[in-house]
């Protein structure tokens, strides 16, 4: 492992080659490891880094099933409404969802050009990650984690990760249990 500065993780975002106008990152990892965490620092260090949440597409009441690739989330309404469009170099615009709000909410947008990070739990499942130019894999052991997950709603995620394996398909996997000061810094795991 190896503590590296934010800044330098920013730059190296800004640098990455793109494949179209805006650069599109994806954040995931299991629940409580960190995810949050990061995509926050990265967008407060950096002002034109767009953070979209996962949790802006849950499906509101509706009980997840075995078979959901993403359970209790909306990921073709993120594939359609957010990473499609920008893709295409086209500007995305999506209604995101909040716990108790009315239909009426407003609706955001997302401008061509910049840096769009997508994080949360599902972000990078197979059938969005092909979007992602850049994808992070955040992880933290469960005796870190447990104490952070008093508000998640207990969906099991461990059956996409175990499915699926997102972190080998990161180009960068960070520790989120590290003690040191997330707005400057971050612990790089080595494969």
């Amino acid at each position: 492992m190896r503590v590296e500065k934010l800044g330098g993780l920013v730059a190296r975002l800004h640098a990455h080659p793109r494949r179209r106008l805006t650069l599109l990152v994806g954040v995931d990892g299991p629940p409580g490891s960190g995810k949050t965490t990061v995509a926050c620092a990265l967008a407060s260090f950096d002002p034109g880094i767009e953070h979209v949440k996962m949790e802006e597409f849950r499906l509101g009441r509706e009980q997840p099933t075995v078979e959901d690739v993403a359970p209790g989330l909306d990921w073709r309404r993120v594939r359609s409404q957010v990473l499609l469009p920008l893709s295409r170099d086209l500007r995305g615009r999506y209604q995101p969802w909040h716990p108790g709000a009315a239909d009426g909410e407003p609706w955001r947008e997302l401008q061509v050009g910049g840096i769009v990070v997508v994080e949360g739990r599902c972000a990078l499942i197979k059938q969005l990650a092909t979007f992602y130019d850049f994808r992070i894999w955040v992880d933290a052991p469960p005796e870190v984690r447990r104490p952070r997950l008093a508000e998640h709603d207990g969906v099991a995620d461990g059956l996409y990760i175990e499915a699926q394996d997102p972190a080998r398909a990161a180009h960068l996997r960070i520790d989120g249990a590290a003690p040191i000061d997330p707005a400057t810094h971050y612990v790089r795991i080595r494969r």
